[in-house]
């Protein structure tokens, strides 16, 4: 005899209505999302941990969530197309990206846009490539990987990196369902996979369908889309053939991991350039300026002809001696020249220790990844020789500009040395000071660096056309590295024995994926950057590839359609479960406008070779908690809510038939729904849930102990969890909440309805505060005969 045990934890009220509720599986935490957009997640007993807002300040409303598997990090999907990584621990963004509608152009309907469903499948089976192996250790021929420093990213950042996770040991897909029909797949949540199409797998280009749930049979070899089609007005259920994720599960996961690897590095780098900016921008703003105020003052080329003449003469013009004597100062120029000797040596220690031991790595892993490609048997889906081999090309080219850029500060070095110790000198005689003979004294060669330096005073450019603008100045040759356009002074190569080497061995270069010379020669290194990040972008690119080729359709079962009704499908509430003990899909679905109707439950067993499948109409009659036998009311109970508890349990939530402020809560025994289930044939193409499908009351086949009256709570949706064993019931306000604990004993019930109360609120609070998250959480859930509800 089955047993609803259920005891009231807590009760509270919340300040904006709720609109969706989900238990995280692994760990004693809620998210609710309200009408105003945002996310919050609580603990069992319903202390806050953090609240998320939508990051665009728009009617972004979140349609759907789903947390990782390991329970760490809740996806949310929003109206507008975006999906959101969240960690819980601080609430960071770990990732996020922009689903668009390629099939919205299509339609009207805006109902086409935006996010449907989300779930996040895990697979039963261990990974076979968690063990550790000598050959993939890379940390044999790679540097040491270079310490994060770096402060923590701001949200202009966001997407740009993800926070590192553990090795996966078994494969889990975000799956996203969007747009017109649209499946979006994330290997891990990070490593983009594919998208399917509906319309292509069920051949109806037509159709205007949304993707309700998606569900995986425990193995990953098949998948179940409940999806609705706007044209037919129907609901219809998908069983595709997924099992090359099932044959291909470790291969998907190492490409996955690498996809991570390369996504880590390329997130250091562009932190690493941005304090490479830092560092640069820094020390010469002050300078640029001074030299931007002057070259204002003089006419155009002034400034080189000026300190030209004063090299050559040794006399400075009468605004080149006030420019001198007043802006730059003796006691400036000598500080101002330990900081630009200190900055250059923090940018060559980022560029020696950072650029390229991050580029170094990345095309180790570049180079393991075309490795993969060429075992097309194993690893050629979704990825292409040609792009990983111009990724590893691009990556070859950066490694050459950074150290182009090493030789670049070295000069730049050098010829900033001559030049301030030149105008030092200068200055003090300009002052008539008494100096040390060694300053005085400077080399031809020292000369030949200034005349250099001074060279590149050539390179002074309005930055608009308007005349009132101040001039930008440009010291040095390093800054032109730093900016996302051609460079202005070439690097003088002409004597270096490599080039000339090329010059006369042409053939070397053609069809050469690693040697090259002119072809990157007028890149910056943030131009180097952007082509690498493009590139790269392109190997893991899959909006041009069909992933739909590697799935196949097994059935496509039209479960409702309903053409007099329009809104019919708005009003559906939906739910599914893959039961791994009997291999059985169910679903279970209701029209929210009319509960008195009860719910539709449709089983399909996946153990047989021939698919058997059973569906059936049930109903709930008032003899459910008659208590007179006399008394006939034939007025049926009105159906509110209904959501899975596990693979073994289908809960329900009722409308009280004599008190309207009260709900019930039914755990309905799956085996009872699925024995009187009638069996059709899968393969034909009626809807099954016609007027030819029996209906039966429900209430004669249930025993007393599986439903439970819920005083004082006219609720209006519930959610629950199987593994955490508790549920939630929503008051009809949207702003009431009732937590429950599950399959509690008989004496630990408890039967009396509880009050909160501001000092019970307190104690509770504070036993929260007390107690850490249970990250070890015990997910396993008691055998079918052992259970009490």
């Amino acid at each position: 005899m089955y047993h609803c045990g259920m005891k009231q934890i807590e009760e509270k009220h919340v300040a904006n209505q709720v609109g969706l509720m989900l238990w995280n599986h692994r760990l004693d935490l809620i998210a609710l999302s309200n009408l105003k957009g945002e996310v919050q997640v609580h603990r069992l007993h319903w202390q806050k941990v953090w609240s998320f807002t939508p990051p665009k300040e728009n009617d972004d409303l979140v349609q759907a969530m789903a947390w990782r598997p390991d329970g760490k990090a809740l996806a949310i999907g929003y109206s507008s197309g975006s999906v959101y990584i969240v960690d819980i621990e601080d609430k960071d963004i770990i990732h996020m990206f922009h689903l668009g509608s390629s099939s919205s152009e299509e339609f009207e309907d805006q109902k086409s846009h935006g996010v449907t469903c989300i779930s996040w499948p895990v697979t039963a089976g261990v990974l076979e490539n968690t063990e550790y192996n000598i050959y993939n250790d890379a940390s044999i021929f790679l540097p040491p990987p270079p310490l994060n420093n770096f402060k923590k990213q701001g949200p202009e950042d966001i997407g740009k990196e993800f926070i590192e996770i553990k090795e996966q040991t078994q494969l889990n897909i975000l799956m996203v369902g969007y747009g017109a029909g649209l499946i979006h797949m994330s290997i891990f949540g990070r490593y983009p996979f594919g998208t399917i199409n509906l319309a292509e797998l069920v051949n109806d280009e037509c159709g205007e369908y949304k993707v309700l749930d998606i569900i995986f049979s425990d193995d990953f070899s098949v998948m179940q889309v409940l999806y609705t089609d706007e044209g037919s007005n129907g609901l219809y259920t998908a069983l595709i053939n997924t099992s090359v994720l099932s044959a291909y599960a470790s291969d998907i996961s190492t490409v996955a991991n690498k996809h991570g690897q390369i996504i880590q590095l390329m997130s250091h780098l562009d932190h690493t350039m941005t304090s490479i900016h830092e560092a640069w921008e820094h020390i010469l703003l002050e300078m640029d300026t001074k030299m931007m105020n002057y070259a204002a003052s003089v006419p155009e080329g002034g400034v080189s002809a000026d300190f030209l003449e004063l090299l050559m003469m040794g006399v400075p013009s009468d605004e080149l001696e006030l420019f001198l004597l007043q802006e730059l100062t003796a006691k400036g120029l000598k500080k101002f020249g330990s900081s630009v000797e200190l900055s250059y040596s923090t940018i060559q220690k980022l560029v020696l220790k950072q650029l390229n031991v991050v580029a170094q790595s990345l095309t180790y892993y570049l180079a393991e990844l075309r490795g993969l490609t060429r075992i097309p048997d194993r690893y050629k889906m979704g990825l292409e020789e040609e792009t990983v081999t111009a990724a590893i090309h691009a990556s070859f080219a950066f490694l050459n500009k950074c150290l182009e850029l090493q030789q670049v500060i070295d000069t730049s070095m050098r010829n900033y040395k001559a030049f301030f110790r030149w105008l030092f000198v200068v200055i003090v005689r300009l002052l008539d000071e008494q100096t040390p003979t060694e300053i005085v004294k400077i080399t031809q060669q020292e000369l030949s660096h200034i005349a250099e330096f001074l060279y590149n005073f050539y390179n002074v450019k309005d930055e608009t056309d308007d005349a009132g603008k101040p001039v930008r100045f440009s010291l040095e040759r390093l800054g032109q590295y730093l900016q996302n356009q051609h460079l202005t002074i070439l690097p003088d190569d002409e004597d270096n024995p490599w080039q000339k080497f090329l010059k006369e061995n042409q053939c070397l270069l053609k069809e050469n994926d690693t040697i090259f010379t002119t072809e990157f020669k007028k890149f910056s290194l943030v131009q180097q950057q952007n082509f690498l990040k493009e590139t790269i972008g392109k190997v893991f690119d899959v909006t041009e590839k069909d992933m739909c080729r590697h799935f196949s359709l097994m059935y496509n079962l039209k479960c409702l359609e309903n053409r007099a009704s329009a809104n019919m499908l708005d009003n559906l509430k939906v739910t599914q479960v893959f039961d791994a003990a009997t291999q059985t899909f169910m679903v279970a679905f209701m029209n929210k406008q009319n509960g008195r109707e009860g719910f539709s439950f449709m089983s399909v067993n996946m153990k047989e070779k021939e698919c058997s499948a059973g569906a059936i109409k049930y109903y709930f009659s008032p003899c459910l908690i008659q208590t007179n036998e006399e008394e006939t009311d034939q007025e049926l109970i009105s159906l509110l809510d209904l959501q899975f508890y596990s693979g073994e349990y289908l809960s329900l939530l009722l409308q009280h038939p004599h008190t309207p402020d009260s709900s019930i809560f039914v755990q309905l025994p799956l085996k009872i729904a699925t024995d009187n289930a009638s069996e059709f044939n899968i393969k034909s193409k009626s809807s099954i849930f016609s007027e030819k499908v029996s209906r039966r009351d429900l209430s004669p086949l249930l025993d007393q102990g599986v439903y439970r009256v819920l005083e004082k709570m006219d609720g209006q949706q519930i959610g629950v969890s199987g593994s955490r064993k508790v549920a939630v019931v929503l008051a009809r306000s949207g702003r009431r909440v009732r937590v429950y604990e599950m399959e509690v004993d008989g004496e630990d019930e408890d039967d009396e309805t509880l009050e909160t109360t501001p000092q019970s609120h307190n104690t509770t609070q504070q036993s929260d505060q007390d107690q850490a998250v249970d990250t070890s959480a015990d997910v396993s859930v008691t055998e079918p005969e052992n259970i009490t509800f």
